[in-house]
């Protein structure tokens, strides 16, 4: 049956809230070299269905969570991303980490006849895994075979830096509230330094998200981030098909 919000919007049951799923779309944002930025690839955002309640990412998940099937949802989500992904352009897909461990047999079969050389997966440590080496070991043979990984809003909590150190990403995503906070004094600063501390040490490349302006763009390349993603840079081009 379906439920209302405070507003008294309907929000869809399990049956139609599937449905819906269809019709999600995805915006994707270039990410560039900080130097001369050159893009080397692109995040794919996905944006809800054409129903006013799931409009919002945010919304769409949290429905999701409160009918108990948000691992599934995100598991058919990212398989649409994979469906829309650039085939000539490496491509930032998100999954939840939780996820992976839930589905991971059905990933490998889906990558099994794949070229994973130009697919990053995008992991949050917003929602960790029952454990990051565990994680690592179900990726390592996808990694073999060139799939890159990447740990999303890296400085949003104290256990970031072991997060990393235990998964090894290819790519550490900086939070959009830490770029936020480096032209604002020296702790914002000092927090990016130890991230890019721990990228140098471990052989990842630092993107910083949600760069907007020329002077954060500045400090943060002054700092040792090497990408960026943000407004700056280029808007989310939204698509809704891509043919190839």
């Amino acid at each position: 049956m379906a439920g209302m919000n405070e507003v008294g919007e309907i929000f869809p049951g399990r049956v139609d809230f599937l449905r819906f799923l269809t019709d999600v779309h995805f915006a994707y944002q270039p990410i560039v070299r900080m130097t001369d930025h050159r893009k080397i690839g692109c995040e794919l955002l996905v944006r809800g269905p054409l129903v006013k309640a799931l409009r919002d990412p945010e919304h769409l998940f949290a429905h999701a969570h409160t009918l108990d099937i948000l691992l599934e949802t995100d598991y058919l989500i990212f398989l649409q991303a994979m469906a829309h992904r650039p085939r000539r352009d490496r491509a930032f897909i998100n999954i939840l980490a939780p996820t992976v461990e839930r589905f991971a047999l059905r990933i490998y079969e889906e990558f099994e006849d794949l070229d994973l050389d130009y697919l990053v997966l995008e992991l949050t440590n917003r929602l960790p895994p029952s454990g990051w080496t565990e994680l690592a070991e179900i990726f390592e043979p996808l990694r073999a075979r060139g799939l890159s990984l990447a740990l999303d809003d890296v400085g949003v909590r104290p256990a970031d830096m072991e997060a990393a150190a235990l998964l090894q990403p290819d790519f550490m995503k900086i939070d959009v509230s830490c770029v936020e906070r480096v032209g604002a004094g020296e702790a914002g600063r000092h927090k990016v330094e130890r991230i890019c501390r721990m990228a140098e040490r471990i052989g990842a490349q630092v993107v910083a998200k949600g760069v907007e302006t020329e002077e954060h763009a500045r400090i943060l390349a002054d700092l040792g981030v090497s990408l960026g993603q943000g407004f700056l840079f280029g808007k989310p081009e939204e698509r809704r098909i891509v043919y190839y």
